[in-house]
């Protein structure tokens, strides 16, 4: 039986589960990128370009499956939360069932896949006569440690629709640290890529465990079983799923996009500037979108709970952060890009500044709607999303095409074949700031009945007016001095967001928040009440 919602006064303090949340996640990209930072050149080392060429390939072909995780896990952290917000343990205990269930298909799936490429992968594969042998036993134990994951992945999902993000990070953080260290042994010890294939199953399933462990409990008094498959939960799971399969599907056709017409239409050497600039851009999204998903959960909660009005301050006050933490750093990329491009790869590659600024500046319209689109997916009106996201990415393929074999009208701003990546620049940026920006920002006003007009001032048009103080220093600076060096650029831009951060204070954080945040904070390393610990 369903339990009803516990009042008010016992449930866990949100804000602090949130920002815990949010930090943590920030903690384990942070881990994650230095790890890969420290452990690729030790691979590529102990591997050679040959082995680690396979290496890398084999991981390329295996992970598209990949998505399929993109699709159903935001369904099962929807319903996770749901049935937990009202205390419906049967409903839990059903739905962790069949999504059990339903990745045990896909891992089928991916083993049945896996099989067919190892035993063709030395026709499809260009590689050296002597890997030959190596190839299909190296992609079989790839598939498999994706296929296992796909079943025992469900408890990493179940914990982050309880919003324990905290505890799942945790657990990530460690087996982040444990993987590069069982790969250095096996390299040191003289083994090879099957080697490095049965360590990375093993650490793999030890992480999965170990959710498993954390989610049994924080449920204890939830069953899994094959007798509590359900239809109706088979049947919302994979009808959510496929919507969210969908819009993964167009997130990654949107990033794979420009690489694609650039190759086709300029000329494969050309990828490289265009990608450096994007990837700054992709920098800064990271800001976001490390806090942003996790908003999903807690906002299915709400919807649970009736709470809307909770749902519509969250709306507004998750965009209006977003453009005061990623404003002062797209702004940075726009003074200061071509100096930064100069510094990092040099002068040759600097050019690429007027790609960074196309970018950036529907990105600051763009990236709040994350948190939009995070609540959406929470509370089950992700359709509308998931179809302007499409949108988005067929428009960004038909205007890129378009713009890279008609540069003319853009060749005032770019010379040369800097104006053919210049109009691959600009199909992306139109939809993302018409599509993905300001459309899907209508949209979710839409849902959750709010004045569009307070949501364009108060979530994004005020806050990004606050932003735009980091740009006196910086515009100042960059006329007289044109700062060139890691130290110099930096420097330059701490005295720009020096001046947001006073800005930010003053006229970007309301003065009703500011007691919240310091209660946030000073409550950040406590279990908020409720919770309990794995």
């Amino acid at each position: 039986m369903t339990a009803p919602p516990s009042p008010p006064a016992t449930r866990p303090v949100r804000g602090i589960r949130v920002l815990r949340n949010v930090v943590t996640n920030y903690l384990r990209l942070i881990l994650t990128a230095g790890v890969a930072l420290v452990l690729t050149p030790l691979m590529v080392r102990g591997l050679g370009d040959r082995d680690y060429g396979l290496w890398t390939t084999v991981f390329s072909l295996t992970g598209y499956f990949g998505l399929f995780d993109q699709g159903i896990r935001p369904s099962l952290v929807r319903y996770v939360s749901r049935d937990h917000a009202v205390k419906d343990f049967d409903g839990l205990s059903r739905t962790i069932s069949s999504a059990i269930a339903l990745y045990t298909a896909v891992g089928a799936l991916t083993m049945v896949f896996a099989a067919f490429v190892g035993s063709h992968a030395a026709d499809w594969i260009r590689m050296d006569p002597e890997l030959h042998a190596v190839a299909p036993t190296l992609v079989l134990l790839v598939g498999a440690t994706l296929a296992l994951g796909f079943p025992l992945g469900v408890f990493g999902a179940v914990l982050s629709g309880l919003q324990r993000y905290d505890v799942a990070n945790g657990i990530g953080m460690v087996i982040s640290l444990i993987r590069p260290v069982a790969f250095v042994a096996v390299l040191r010890t003289g083994g090879g890529l099957i080697e490095l294939a049965w360590a990375s199953l093993i650490v793999n399933l030890l992480g999965h465990v170990w959710s498993w462990w954390a989610a049994r409990g924080l449920l204890p008094e939830v069953r899994v079983s094959p007798s509590l498959v359900s239809k109706r939960q088979l049947r919302q799971i994979a009808s959510y799923g496929g919507w969210a399969l969908t819009g993964a599907l167009a997130q990654n056709l949107s990033f794979q996009t420009d690489a694609i017409v650039i190759t086709s239409f300029v000329g494969a050497a050309m990828v490289t500037p265009f990608s450096l600039g994007s990837g700054l851009v992709d920098n800064a999204r990271q800001l976001v979108h490390g806090a942003a998903f996790v908003l999903s959960p807690t906002a299915s909660e709400m919807d649970t709970l009736g709470e809307r009005d909770k749902l519509r301050h969250m709306l507004l006050s998750g965009s209006r952060y977003s453009v005061l933490v990623s404003g002062p750093v797209l702004l940075g990329l726009v003074v200061f890009g071509g100096n930064l491009l100069t510094t990092w790869v040099g002068a040759k590659y600097a050019g690429a500044a007027v790609l960074i600024t196309t970018l950036a500046i529907p990105t600051i319209v763009s990236l709040p709607q994350a948190v939009a689109s995070s609540l959406l997916f929470g509370i089950g009106r992700h359709k509308g999303v998931v179809l302007l996201s499409l949108a988005s990415a067929l428009t960004n393929l038909g205007l890129s095409m378009w713009w890279a074999t008609h540069p003319a009208l853009l060749e005032p701003l770019a010379g040369g074949e800097m104006a053919k990546l210049l109009g691959v620049a600009m199909g992306t940026a139109v939809p993302q700031f018409f599509l993905s920006g300001l459309a899907t920002a209508w949209f979710a006003c839409r849902v959750l009945e709010m004045p569009f007009g307070r949501y364009l001032w108060s979530g994004l048009v005020q806050p990004a007016l606050v932003a735009a103080t980091f740009l006196p220093v910086a515009l100042v600076v960059q006329h007289f001095f044109h700062p060139i060096g890691w130290l110099p650029i930096f420097g330059t831009c701490a005295g720009g967001w020096a001046v947001f951060a006073l800005a930010a204070w003053v006229w970007g954080i309301p003065p009703s928040d500011r007691p919240r945040w310091s209660r946030m904070f000073s409550g950040l390393v406590r279990p908020a009440a409720g919770e309990g610990r794995p």
